[in-house]
């Protein structure tokens, strides 16, 4: 009876400390991975703080009695964290978040959730204390999250979108080339997302055509900047659609320096026309002088909507300039 008891005794702290142990491996595991996250984080809001804290409040809009309608900033913060905070991981992270909902749902909880944090600053922070980023987003262990490894985030800290997952390749795919589209209909993701790929600097992120949240799509080029002031002006590619077409493509110029504005919205509107004529076959070099004016506009073209639109930062320190293209049923406004 003895024997029995100390064996059950045995088998019980046995059981106890290979949960515990399971439980700070899980623990160090995950916090090592947020390092990484937060290092990410903390290289791509640095090298974009102005416009990021400018777009916080100029894409909000204030419909009064206290209403604020924040659907344009919020596609703009997942938006920059797909395709700027996600390029700065490791290959080996990136297929793990893909392979990993679980993992993928840290790395959006973290990565959200420290962005705000960081440009709720005047100015960027000199550094990033990812202790203070862990608690601001978990709760203290409780014995079952620890033994279990799961953490427990804080009440409206958890973001369920699925950033950085269902990543479908745009890249180099076999050499092959981009097919135009018929006039009107989508455009495929290499199309659209490699509108640009024989220009240095256009070339698709790594992380490919993947689902910023609820079945949207989009795909991105890095921030090609266009000076060598501190904080140049810069442009980029977009593509946004659903999993298996885009129905938007543009180019976006932030301007940093006004003194510049012109001559890169000029040069906006040669990439832009060559884009247009690339993803749908058709010749836009008519668009090109109404484009560098600068001034917003919609057009038809040939089965498309063409457009330019401009927003001015709330911060009075520049503006952005959006060029593109999208399908007749493509709501613009939620682009």
């Amino acid at each position: 009876m003895m024997n029995a008891l100390m064996t059950a005794i045995c088998i019980a702290w046995a059981g106890f400390f290979f949960l515990f142990y399971r439980g700070l491996y899980h623990r160090h595991v995950r916090h090592a991975a947020y390092a990484e996250f937060a290092r990410a984080t903390f290289t791509a809001v640095q090298a974009h703080f102005p416009e990021l804290k400018s777009k916080s409040t100029s894409l909000v809009i204030d419909k009064g009695f206290g209403i604020k309608d924040d659907e344009a900033w919020q596609e703009a913060l997942h938006t920059f964290i797909s395709h700027r905070v996600v390029s700065e991981l490791s290959p080996r992270t990136r297929e793990a978040l893909k392979a990993s909902p679980s993992a993928s749902k840290d790395f959006s909880t973290l990565t959200v959730n420290l962005v705000l944090s960081l440009i709720a600053h005047q100015s960027m922070p000199e550094t990033n204390n990812i202790t203070e980023a862990i608690a601001s987003i978990e709760e203290p262990e409780d014995p079952i999250a620890f033994l279990t490894g799961t953490p427990k985030f804080k009440p409206k800290k958890e973001v369920l979108t699925r950033l950085a997952v269902a990543v479908l390749a745009v890249g180099l795919m076999g050499g092959a080339s981009p097919s135009n589209a018929a006039s009107g209909e989508a455009f495929s993701p290499l199309s659209a997302c490699s509108a640009l790929a024989d220009i240095d600097g256009f070339q698709p992120n790594k992380s490919g055509y993947i689902e910023l949240y609820d079945g949207i799509f989009s795909c991105a080029t890095p921030y090609k900047e266009l000076g060598n002031q501190a904080l140049p002006n810069n442009i980029a590619l977009y593509g946004k659609g659903n999993a298996s077409e885009v129905t938007r493509v543009k180019l976006m110029l932030n301007v940093n320096v006004s003194s510049h504005g012109a001559q890169d919205a000029k040069l906006l509107a040669s990439l832009c026309t060559q884009m247009i004529t690339n993803v749908t076959g058709i010749s836009a070099s008519d668009l090109e002088q109404k484009i560098a004016q600068g001034k917003p506009f919609k057009q038809p073209f040939h089965g498309y909507n063409a457009y330019l639109d401009r927003t001015v930062w709330k911060t009075g320190k520049g503006y952005e300039l959006n060029c593109g293209i999208a399908t007749l049923n493509k709501n613009r406004a939620a682009c």
